[in-house]
């Protein structure tokens, strides 16, 4: 089985909850649309998103953590409670592996099916993703996905990887210890040998209006960025949405 485990901001921590849930909502939509291998959601929050969708492979953990204050330092120590918690969640099912993705990122449907093909395999980094700016029609193919995006790694779990309560510390455990983002050097560091996921395994979404990316496909300048953008840039085709269960959310157009 391959765990997903979704950290999602408080309401009190958003700037406009309902577009929180929305984009929250994709995300589970696209995860829980995988083609193939058994697969468990765990989707962590302080209060449970306004959306419409259900599936018997999502549960929803809410919990009482505390409000972070509005600063990077304060979000991130946010996501990491909430990561340890699905993490805690997570061990009864003793999953072959796991991934940790964010509430606004969309991955590849054939993961799960991925990773029961190579349950004995000790992890993948994706080292090819796209970026999607909010509301375009374009992706942009991004090598070197991982450096820069938190949904980007299925790593293999022993039991000794997950926390059994809150108090445990942070430190003892590789998936929570990690960072945003990263999991390559920390996972050789570990003695876990990460290879390169074979596909574009996700796609991080920017300009959304409440994530933390600050990047925009649309800031770039230059002529050598726009060449480079335009070599790796692909039309966002049907074909693609249904890949990463991709829809465009209300006011997206034309942004």
């Amino acid at each position: 089985m391959l765990v997903f485990i979704v950290p999602l901001q408080s309401p009190q921590a958003s700037s406009d909850w309902g577009l929180v849930s929305a984009l929250c909502e994709r995300t589970v939509r696209s995860i829980c649309g995988q083609a193939g291998g058994a697969f468990q959601l765990f989707l962590v929050c302080n209060q449970a998103p306004a959306m419409t969708f259900s599936h018997p492979d999502l549960t929803i953990v809410e919990d009482d953590f505390p409000i972070p204050e509005r600063n990077t330092a304060a979000r991130m120590f946010d996501k990491h409670e909430k990561l340890k918690r699905g993490m805690i969640a997570a061990r009864d099912l003793a999953p072959c592996h796991v991934m940790l993705a964010d509430a606004d990122d969309c991955v590849h449907r054939g993961l799960a099916a991925w990773c029961a093909k190579n349950q004995e395999h000790p992890g993948w980094y994706m080292a090819d993703g796209y970026i999607h700016t909010a509301g375009s029609r374009w992706l942009y193919r991004r090598r070197d996905f991982d450096q820069i995006c938190g949904t980007a790694a299925v790593v293999r779990c022993a039991e000794g990887d997950f926390p059994r309560q809150m108090s445990d510390p942070k430190a003892e455990f590789f998936m929570i210890n990690c960072g945003h983002f990263e999991f390559r050097n920390p996972a050789r560091a570990g003695g876990r040998h990460l290879d390169p996921l074979p596909f574009p395994g996700a796609v991080y979404m920017t300009a959304t209006g409440e994530n933390d990316s600050g990047i925009s496909l649309r800031e770039w300048r230059g002529k050598k960025m726009l060449i480079k953008k335009l070599l790796n840039s692909r039309l966002l085709t049907n074909e693609l949405r249904a890949e990463y269960g991709i829809y465009e959310l209300s006011g997206e157009a034309g942004r």
